[in-house]
């Protein structure tokens, strides 16, 4: 049989573990508004019996456990869902970010609320029929010649707001990149710190709830895979498999190519492009030509793609007009300079005397007829890889590009948010603090508790008899 005072020991390890279960419940209750504060619980097991060399002498036929013991003190967290909400997160931000830089590209393009270029062409080609019937007159050369520098002009802001936003891109990826360095050293602190208590045998649900916040944080910049080590630190990788925690990186450019690079801790150096995240969705912004991608160049459709198309643009209109102003290649006669959105603009020559669009075929209309069938003629293929038409009908491809593009990401970034949101709610489900489910575990608990202290009163009155009235009879 067991220990005359075994039933003490139970008692006394039934109170222990409600004590810890109810100071575990108020620490749960108290941090039911903390953000990224995960529900933790005891983890009780029962006793077994033991009493050494004896055991192994005789066999135990009629004894019970030693009551109740706390393993640990766990979280109540799935590595899964951890998982799950971080690849979404990932993808979300590359979408919000691929969104948000492609808006700020729609506000310059869309004509919906403002005249941009098509309305320019369009004015323009108004503008040479209307000096086809009135040749030589000056006032209708002048109002040809003005709305040719409005489409100039058009070019101009468009190709100086598009450098803006590329400036502000710039700008957020590098700050993007130094939130990514700041999170790894946190990373690895915390990793310290954890393998320190770990090995002392300490809980630290609160540091790994700190890690585990700082991870979050950084699948949102580029995607992570997560390990977690035996000693208590985990270790992060992301695309390419290259080591998250024993790098550092920064930001460098090849040509009209925004690179992160980054440097391991023996300094090599190597590329990185991340697969999702905040940093993949800028260097899309700034690095994605589309069509006009040469090789190993970037082909979504962003910044490069709309500077190089208005470039195209820009060097095939100011080309074509000046061609059929000049008859005699001896004498050229060119109604523009500059060969890129940013640079057209009416020659001085135009400028100074409205006639000169006429300097060909002086007192004829054939050379601004020319002019009218180029604007209802298709371009060459090379001006739009892909795409053949009209000035006019280059300009509404561009916007509808823009429009199309901003609609679908829109679309994705809605439904990865979605996914992003279950998932999170997946795991608030496992790892929030409910204050009704708590009450209940303080309910439950504080009876435990109470009902291992009557046990301990009811061994103690049976000892008191067996001790004290034991052998007395007829005394």
């Amino acid at each position: 049989m067991g220990s005359t005072f075994l039933g003490l020991e139970i008692a006394r390890s039934g109170l222990v573990a409600s004590q810890i279960s109810l100071d575990i419940t108020g620490q749960n209750i108290a941090n039911v508004n903390t953000e990224d504060y995960t529900r933790q619980s005891a983890n009780l097991v029962a006793v077994n019996y033991n009493l050494g060399n004896y055991q192994v002498a005789q066999p135990i036929t009629n004894t019970i456990g030693q009551g109740v013991g706390v393993k640990g003190i766990t979280q109540c967290r799935d590595a899964f869902l951890d998982t799950r909400v971080r690849n979404a997160n990932s993808q979300y931000n590359t979408n919000n970010t691929q969104l948000s830089g492609l808006s700020d590209i729609e506000g310059i393009l869309d004509e919906t609320s403002t005249d941009g270029l098509h309305a320019m062409l369009n004015e323009f080609y108004n503008s040479l029929e209307e000096l086809s019937n009135n040749v030589g007159d000056e006032e209708y050369a002048s109002i040809v010649r003005s709305s040719a520098e409005k489409v100039t002009q058009v070019f101009n802001e468009y190709a100086s707001q598009l450098s803006q936003i590329r400036e502000e891109q710039l700008s957020s990826l590098e700050i993007n990149v130094d939130q990514i360095n700041s999170t790894i050293s946190k990373i690895n602190n915390l990793n310290d710190m954890i393998k320190d208590q770990t090995l002392r045998n300490n809980v630290s649900n609160e540091l790994l709830d700190s890690r585990n916040s700082y991870l979050d944080d950084l699948s949102k910049y580029i995607d992570i895979s997560v390990t977690a080590n035996a000693d208590g630190t985990v270790s992060v990788t992301s695309t390419g498999g290259i080591d998250v925690l024993d790098s550092t990186f920064s930001l460098s450019s090849s040509g009209d190519q925004q690179i992160i690079q980054r440097t391991d801790g023996v300094g090599n150096v190597e590329d990185f492009s991340p697969t999702d995240g905040t940093a993949r969705g800028y260097l899309d912004i700034l690095n994605g030509a589309g069509s006009y991608a040469e090789a190993d160049e970037n082909t979504f459709r962003g910044l490069l793609y709309y500077e190089r198309a208005l470039d195209s643009f820009a060097s095939a209109f100011a080309g074509t007009f000046n061609d059929l102003n000049t008859l005699d290649p001896a004498s050229p006669a060119d109604l523009f300079t500059g060969t890129t959105a940013a640079a057209i603009s009416i020659s001085d020559a135009w400028y100074d005397d409205a006639g000169y669009l006429e300097v060909a075929d002086t007192g004829t209309n054939d050379n601004i007829i020319k002019m009218i069938n180029a604007m209802n003629e298709d371009v060459d293929e090379t001006l739009y890889p892909g795409v053949s038409g009209t000035f006019e009908g280059f300009a509404r491809t561009i916007i509808s590009d823009i429009a199309v593009d901003v609609g679908y990401y829109t679309d994705v970034t809605d439904m990865n948010k979605s996914i992003l949101e279950s998932a999170a709610n997946q795991r608030e489900s496992i790892m929030g603090v409910s204050v009704d489910e708590e009450t209940i575990n303080l309910t439950k608990y504080q009876r435990a508790y109470q009902a291992a202290a009557r046990l301990m009163t009811v061994i103690d009155e049976n000892l008191d008899k067996l001790i004290n009235s034991t052998g007395v009879v007829g005394r």
